[in-house]
């Protein structure tokens, strides 16, 4: 377990250098990208927070060991006393206490990984069932068609569902095996309902349910990388922005703003319960919901060709990440400590280490 946690904290160091440059290209390139690219720009990292190229790298030789080696039992030793009732080794406490914390290093992170990921599937649970117990089934038969139409529209294969909770803060995706939309138990106008129901079912047809629970896997691994926090918020942001420019993609100029008045309005409408942190909502992240206006106002469908910067950007990014794990064999490869060895000096009788 002791080599797992190792290859975690490796991959936990190249997350340090990759995260930061995806957010400032994000930020850079905003204009001549997709939200769509940007938003799956993001699996750069997680390719690299689940494959250990520094150990890929890594040859182990005779006398060498990636980061801390195994105890050999003689941490802290600092002399080896004779005497008539046996052998005694006389250690430096504080040397011998951080080496054993190192080698046991593995359960403190296993387990608060363990409690995190426990705790977030337990949440979800417990949100699924709150969220079908208080709802009910649409029997409108127009909002049921025009969820049919939209499901036509999209080419989804699945069947959805179409639900109302009136204590959920917003039109909410929940699905993996069962697709449902729940609705909040408040009157929407068709045109409304369209935009709502389009936008969910964007979340559908992307399979986004997928991607937030692996940023979630990710977030408990990597429980104590902040860095790792950051990403998941910014996946977030980035998901619903990537959704937003897919239904604004399919509808008409003049009805852009009539998609943001519904962010707004939905949002006035909502009921008093948040929604899990995995699913997907209309207004999922409120504090950045100018940031969707704005970009909605100035949303322009032809504004987004640019299709040389990111295979660049990808080569480069993937570099980056190779080269730095290959640096990381370099700095964490050290060579094995050598054991204490104890001879007889035969000129003089006596022990010498």
């Amino acid at each position: 377990m002791n080599e797992l946690l190792k290859m975690v904290l490796s991959m936990a160091l190249t997350s340090l250098v990759l995260i930061p440059c995806i957010w400032l290209f994000g930020k850079a390139f905003n204009r001549y990208l997709s939200k769509k690219k940007i938003y799956y720009l993001w699996l750069v990292v997680f390719l690299f927070l689940t494959i250990p190229f520094s150990f890929i790298f890594f040859t182990p030789t005779k006398n060498n060991e990636f980061m801390w080696g195994k105890g050999t039992g003689l941490e802290g030793a600092t002399s080896v006393v004779f005497d008539n009732n046996g052998i005694f080794v006389e250690r430096d406490a504080k040397v011998a206490f951080w080496m054993t914390l190192l080698d046991y290093l593995w359960v403190i992170w296993l387990v608060i990984f363990l409690l995190i990921f426990i705790y977030r599937i337990a949440s979800y649970r417990n949100f699924k069932k709150y969220v079908f117990s208080g709802a009910q089934k649409v029997n409108n038969l127009e909002q049921l068609d025009l969820l049919g139409e939209i499901i036509d529209e999209l080419n989804i294969k699945k069947s959805v569902e179409l639900m109302i909770n009136p204590l959920i803060s917003s039109p909410i995706f929940l699905g993996f095996k069962r697709n449902v939309i729940v609705l909040p138990d408040k009157s929407f106008s068709e045109e409304e309902l369209q935009y709502i129901l389009r936008h969910e079912l964007i979340h559908c047809k992307r399979k986004d349910m997928y991607y937030v629970w692996i940023a979630q896997f990710f977030v408990c691994i990597y429980w104590f990388n902040p860095l790792v926090y950051l990403m998941n918020k910014q996946i977030q942001i980035d998901r619903e922005l990537a959704c937003d420019e897919a239904v604004l993609a399919t509808l008409p100029k003049e009805k852009y703003l009539g998609y943001g008045d519904t962010l707004l309005s939905s949002l006035a409408k909502s009921g008093n319960y948040k929604e899990s942190s995995v699913a997907v909502s209309l207004h999922e992240n409120t504090k950045k919901l100018k940031e969707r206006l704005t970009f909605i106002a100035n949303y322009q469908k032809e504004a987004k060709n640019n299709n040389t910067i990111l295979p660049i950007f990808l080569i480069a990014l993937c570099s980056v990440g190779l080269i730095f794990s290959l640096f990381q064999t370099e700095i964490f490869t050290k060579e094995k400590n050598k054991s204490i060895i104890i001879k007889k000096d035969k000129n003089t009788n006596n022990f010498s280490r």
